[in-house]
């Protein structure tokens, strides 16, 4: 299984997202900006990212941006994860490829529960394409 990126400048967020997603049976990577989390993307291929919008060098909208239209990046399942909860906030996320929007402070169960589905979906749209 490819790991989950997650991506984020505080150190307790991703230390947290990292205990949950292990217990929970995933590999993690982990990227404090922006810059780190395209390198990782790219070099990686992790199955799925949390990505957070506010970061120190390149917005989380900008990242989910260029993700997208960078082929070997493009297919990567991407579930915004931040504190901006206003609903223009989730427009612009889902406007730039974001296939899902969470909001901090967020329940573990219904994260995972989000990341369940996301991958699942992934999985069952690839199984089709080889068909």
């Amino acid at each position: 299984m490819a790991p989950i990126l997650c991506v984020d400048d505080d150190e307790s967020i991703l230390e947290a997202l990292s205990e949950l997603l292990e217990a929970a049976g995933y590999p993690v990577l982990l990227a404090r900006t922006g810059y780190d989390a395209l390198v990782l993307a790219i070099s990686k291929k992790p199955s799925l990212i949390l990505l957070d919008l506010v970061l120190p060098d390149i917005p989380g909208e900008e990242v989910c941006r260029r993700l997208r239209t960078h082929a070997p990046t493009a297919g990567i399942p991407v579930i915004m994860l931040t504190v901006k909860g206003n609903e223009s906030d989730k427009v612009i996320g889902f406007e730039t490829g974001a296939d899902d929007y969470v909001t901090k402070p967020f329940s573990d169960q219904v994260l995972l529960a989000r990341i369940r589905a996301l991958l699942r979906r992934i999985d069952m749209t690839r199984q089709a394409e080889t068909e």
